[in-house]
């Protein structure tokens, strides 16, 4: 596993709202060590201290992925998701190597307001709730353009681009 990266302070999202009062508060699953860590291929040491040398100092981009923290305890999944309240996972990400990231946000369980999931006015709930919180911390930063990737690279950042998976939102 990768040590955090230097320039993540510990931020939690929505840490500057107030549990209780502005959200339901949920126990979250663990970002780190909740599942074994992957042992990786059989490589020399010399191969793992390469691709190790490859995620701390070249641009590294995932082009799909959901990087939001589930409850705990996943049957509470569904009164999590009408809070509109993902939060992202910045511990996890502190120590993923990435220089950019596209996160296809809630995908099929955007169902704040409807269980038919993935309206419009949902998915730009969703993408403002989750805009406001990136703005409060400045470890990952929103992606909008190359230039915003080198720069993150250039800063120890992580991009993060706002992405979708498909066009249901469009009234399904």
């Amino acid at each position: 596993m990768l040590d955090p990266a230097k320039r993540y302070t510990g931020y939690t999202a929505y840490e500057y709202l107030e549990p209780g009062t502005d959200y339901r508060e949920f126990a979250y699953a663990a970002q780190l060590g909740r599942v074994p860590a992957y042992t990786g291929l059989d490589l020399t040491t010399e191969q793992a201290e390469r691709a190790r040398r490859l995620l701390e100092t070249e641009k590294v981009i995932s082009l799909h992925e959901h990087v939001q923290v589930f409850p705990e305890d996943m049957g509470q999944l569904r009164e999590h998701i009408r809070q509109g309240r993902e939060p992202t996972g910045y511990e996890g990400l502190s120590r993923s190597g990435l220089t950019a990231v596209f996160d296809n946000g809630m995908d099929g369980t955007c169902c704040i307001s409807s269980d038919a999931g993935w309206k419009y006015q949902d998915v730009l709930f969703d993408l403002g709730v989750r805009m406001a919180d990136l703005a409060h911390q400045d470890f990952v930063v929103k992606g909008e353009t190359l230039a915003d990737i080198e720069e993150a690279h250039a800063t120890g950042r992580i991009a993060h681009v706002f992405a979708l998976e498909a066009a249901t939102m469009i009234e399904n």
